[in-house]
């Protein structure tokens, strides 16, 4: 019994198909024509879409850049703007300073309205 074949398949010659270089690139080909046509769908669909609107306040308060001039004609407003920007500082610093000197100040009033209990003993 051991020289009997297992499956009439293998006995018979010509049902086995070895893929060649021509099947591949005919599977390969057949590949890249769905692929391509999903992707002229994909961008037809994209186009017929109306493109997505934001919100009206964003569009309106979005920041613009200013036209600016160069060179010389920029050096006047940009130091005044500096100089601004530093006054600003400083008065802030200013008035921070005059408020911790103002705490200090009533700080002070009220330690000097406090009850002295050495004089209260000597009596």
């Amino acid at each position: 019994m051991a020289d009997r074949p297992t499956s009439v398949a293998k006995s018979v010659e010509g049902l086995h198909h070895e893929e060649s270089a021509l099947d591949r690139a005919r599977a390969l080909r057949d590949q890249f024509a769905r692929a391509q046509n999903d992707n002229q769908q994909q961008k037809e669909s994209q186009t017929e879409r109306p493109p997505a609107e934001g919100s009206q306040m964003v569009k309106e308060d979005a920041p613009v850049l200013k036209p600016t001039p160069s060179g010389p004609m920029r050096a006047t407003p940009d130091r005044y703007a500096a100089a601004t920007k530093l006054g600003k500082e400083h008065d802030s610093e200013a008035a921070k300073l005059e408020a911790a000197k103002k705490a200090q100040e009533t700080f002070k009033a009220r330690q000097g309205k406090s009850h002295d209990h050495e004089r209260d003993r000597d009596r």
